[in-house]
């Protein structure tokens, strides 16, 4: 009978202590949710490569035929980006189609993936030449200065990130 009468007693202190931890875990779930969110709308993706080049172009002091140059870079790069994104987008639809089925085709899913690469392959040939072309309007020490700018540049990028560096 005292045992029935200890734990009786003993019910309020138990609930009370099991709405602290309620409490406690909805809170931190909360500061969690929220921190994650907040992360992902604070932190800004990283540049693009062309965006990247194209903002260390800015830094040099650039005559005004370099900076004719930079914006055709500029302008070759948006161009190419469009052009793989939409050359890409039916090639990826398609490989996910081929994944979705219940048993997928996996030389279709080869040949596609090939497909998507190829395209990607035609993409830096485009950006390659556009850069080269810029590149080709500076001068030796400007050339210097641009590379060490443009590899500074993502070492800072994967020191922030607290990426490896590859």
């Amino acid at each position: 009978m005292i045992a029935v009468a200890d734990d009786a007693a003993h019910a309020p202190r138990r609930r009370l202590g099991l709405w602290i931890a309620l409490a406690l875990s909805l809170t931190l779930n909360v500061c969690l949710v929220g921190g994650l969110g907040w992360a992902m709308l604070a932190m800004e993706p990283p540049p693009a490569p062309a965006e990247r080049f194209v903002a260390v172009g800015r830094d040099l002091d650039l005559d005004p035929a370099q900076r004719a140059a930079l914006a055709a870079f500029a302008v070759t790069a948006r161009e190419a980006t469009h052009a793989l994104r939409e050359s890409n987008a039916p090639v990826m639809q398609k490989i996910w189609d081929q994944m979705a089925q219940g048993t997928p085709d996996e030389a279709a899913i080869s040949r596609l993936t090939d497909e998507a690469l190829e395209n990607r392959r035609v993409y830096q040939g485009k950006m390659t030449a556009g850069l080269l072309k810029f590149l080709s309007t500076l001068s030796p020490e400007q050339r210097s200065q641009f590379a060490q700018l443009a590899h500074h540049a993502n070492w800072d990028r994967q020191r922030r990130l607290h990426l490896p560096n590859p």
